[in-house]
């Protein structure tokens, strides 16, 4: 089998034709010839701890100096320098000048002899059959590191990687997200495809979830058992670009609502093949809960699909506010009943205005307020409109406390019953 190779690092190997065929980051991968994981090089390679493809039958095999010199070779630096006496530190100098490392797919079981390599930027060891993260703190300046399709069952090892900014964890055993709290770089965490026990769910630590929320952009956890119970746990990832949920047990908005709303540049989301896709207008309603997203189950969201949703949503939330103010009315004789927080008036109801004026409000709130022509009028007349989940709006009806109008999942999903309107 070939070897597996990030898209984004294309460019580094175009002239290797050992690595002619690329496959996807969250591409299952298929055991190789003779039970090893797919090296290119079927030469009957060997070094201390046996010849090559003898792996596969439970022996240790370790990262040796003379492998790393050798992968180096292979990536185009052919001339590997003696340690004469002339120049006893030749090698050590030349092994502290390489800023990538191919070390996948050897059948590699312990992670080892790296200190040598101290301006180490990215570092391939997927495929392999490592089983712990170990002997890479002190790569101060590693950026990448490549551990997809290993056994590895929890992350640890990773206090000095300061400068790290992404993980390919895929294809493991992990069962928790954990031990990133040293990481304040990290833009790119994909943990998809865990082997986990039947009925488990991947969990997230709390304290790397807060330790990552102000760097993480892109977070790809599909296959991975998610819950709408456990999903919760990724509230506070505000800054995310990109969240991959494919493929899980998610099967109700509000937690959803709960993990997106607060992203204010959340542009690409995946829920496909989640039980939650089925349920009547989901994909109307997880639009109407992100102003930011273009991308949802990749496929575009027309910018004309969302205004109308957007205007159709505010007329129906208004029908039942002026139903609930009539309701209210007849209840106190004749008076409609108005807190001093609200910004509604006698007469026709309103959607609430915020004083600042008709200026948009940041994406993170979610809202717009109108703009002279009205709300409902137009793209220039949207109105005040934030999609957060909260208990205290009666279940989903428009509340109006500190200027702001907000709306949970359920009153999403209420507003649109009986949408006609379909892509």
């Amino acid at each position: 089998m070939s070897d597996w190779v990030p898209l984004d690092e294309k460019e580094l190997l175009q002239g290797d034709d050992e690595t002619k065929v690329y496959h996807s980051n969250t591409s299952p991968q298929e055991p190789g010839p003779a039970g090893g994981f797919g090296d290119a090089d079927a030469s009957a390679e060997s070094d201390a701890t046996g010849p090559r493809g003898s792996f596969g039958n439970g022996l240790r095999r370790e990262i040796t100096r003379d492998m790393i010199i050798r992968a180096l070779e292979k990536q185009g630096n052919r001339r590997r320098p003696g340690a004469g006496v002339d120049d006893p530190y030749a090698e050590d100098r030349f092994l502290a000048a390489q800023s990538h490392l191919h070390l996948n797919g050897r059948g590699i079981t312990r992670m080892s002899n790296l200190r040598p390599l101290a301006t180490l930027e990215v570092l391939y060891l997927y495929d392999n059959q490592i089983s712990a993260i170990e002997n890479v703190s002190h790569l101060r300046r590693l950026t990448h590191l490549y551990l997809a399709n290993n056994s590895i069952r929890e992350i640890s090892g990773l206090s000095g990687l300061s400068n790290l900014q992404k993980l390919y964890m895929e294809h493991n055993c992990l069962q928790l997200v954990s031990g990133l709290e040293a990481c304040p770089s990290l833009e790119e965490l994909h943990v998809s495809s865990q082997r986990l026990p039947t009925g488990s769910p991947l969990a997230f630590d709390s304290a790397t979830v807060t330790a990552l929320a102000p760097s993480l952009r892109v977070l790809t956890a599909a296959h991975c058992g998610i819950t709408s119970a456990s999903l919760p746990q990724l509230a506070g990832l505000s800054r995310l670009r990109r969240l991959d949920l494919s493929y899980n047990a998610i099967d109700a908005f509000e937690p959803i609502d709960t993990v997106i709303q607060p992203c204010a540049v959340l542009s690409s989301f995946d829920l496909r093949g989640n039980p939650v896709g089925k349920l009547p207008k989901y994909r109307d309603t997880v639009i109407l809960m992100n102003d930011n997203l273009t991308t949802l189950d990749d496929e575009a969201i027309p910018a004309q699909h969302r205004e109308f949703l957007l205007r159709l949503h505010i007329r129906r939330m208004k029908a039942q506010l002026a139903a609930e103010l009539k309701e209210d009315s007849a209840a106190g004789g004749g008076q409609p009943s108005q807190s001093s927080g609200d910004a509604y008036t006698h007469g026709p109801p309103q959607v609430p205005v915020s004083a600042s004026g008709p200026s948009r409000l940041p994406p993170r709130t979610g809202g717009f307020h109108p703009a002279a022509g009205g709300a409902g009028t137009g793209g220039s007349g949207r109105a005040s409109l934030s999609r957060n989940a909260s208990s205290g709006n009666g279940g989903g009806g428009l509340s109006s406390g500190g200027g702001s109008s907000r709306v949970s999942a359920q009153g999403i999903a209420r507003g649109m019953e009986g949408l006609s309107f379909q892509r």
